[in-house]
């Protein structure tokens, strides 16, 4: 029990940034608060873009927008429909392996979209609409055959085109050069990335990853796709016109379990 709520069940993860998440939000917390106030450093963009290697944030303090709306820093949540929202812009990477950074992260340069979030609170959203890795199996290597498992998720991405709104699965954006096809249509999994060996650093906010495709541990969400391809062939689908710079909203929503998930 936190301040009248109660913490309990799935990961330790999740437990550990549900605590820190509340005590942050807490309207009685007093000046010891501050210590889970987000890191600004880890909101700027950094120049030049390496791995993070400052404090590791805490999430931010969790606002209450409506009966069932919420707000983590830049990320906006949806409980009635179990779906988190954040803006971000088309980065100019001519060759993909994730699909969404965060800010200032150091993989925009191989990721179709930076979203404007750090990765701690973008993993909190994902915990406050019900998504627990203790449901996951992670990828155990970088383009690990084995695809990786977790709680079913779906992705859109939505942008001003041609004044009007289009709005687009996730899919859609990653094009093979091999395949000439985009990713197959279905679900993603939340496998809410890792912290590195001994240690309390999070692995998607070092590596500024929120969302891959080729099976990396990092990704705070990942495709359950198999491979195709290699490094070097996926690039965004140039029919949709999508410029480096254009703002675009990206959408993450859970979706039913269907059954426990096999280890």
């Amino acid at each position: 029990m936190f301040g009248g709520m109660q913490v309990s069940g799935g990961s330790r993860q999740a437990r550990v940034f549900m605590v820190a998440a509340m005590a942050a939000a807490a309207p009685w917390a007093g000046p010891w608060a501050s210590t889970f106030v987000v890191d600004a450093r880890a909101e700027q963009a950094q120049t030049p873009r390496t791995p993070y290697t400052g404090p590791m944030p805490a999430p931010a303090p969790v606002e209450r927008l409506g009966p069932d709306r919420l707000r983590v820093g830049g990320v906006e949540i949806d409980l009635a429909k179990r779906e988190l929202s954040v803006a971000g812009t088309v980065n100019d990477a001519p060759v993909l392996e994730f699909l969404a950074n965060t800010k200032g992260g150091f993989k925009a340069y191989e990721s179709a979209f930076e979203l404007e979030t750090n990765a701690v609170n973008f993993n909190v959203a994902c915990l406050l609409i019900g998504l627990d890795n203790a449901n996951a199996v992670q990828a155990r290597y970088q383009f690990d055959p084995q695809p990786p498992k977790g709680d079913p998720v779906e992705l859109f991405v939505e942008w001003e085109s041609g004044g009007s709104r289009r709005r687009v699965r996730a899919e859609q954006v990653v094009y093979s050069r091999v395949t000439k096809a985009t990713l197959t249509e279905g679900p993603w999994v939340y496998t809410g990335s890792a912290f590195l060996p001994q240690s309390t650093r999070f692995l998607a906010e070092v590596d500024g990853t929120l969302i891959g495709f080729m099976h990396n541990t990092s990704p705070i969400v990942e495709s359950p796709r198999p491979l195709v391809g290699t490094y070097g062939d996926s690039m965004i689908n140039p029919e949709l016109n999508l410029k480096p710079g254009t703002p675009v909203v990206f959408v993450l929503r859970a979706l039913p379990r269907l059954a426990p998930i096999p280890k």
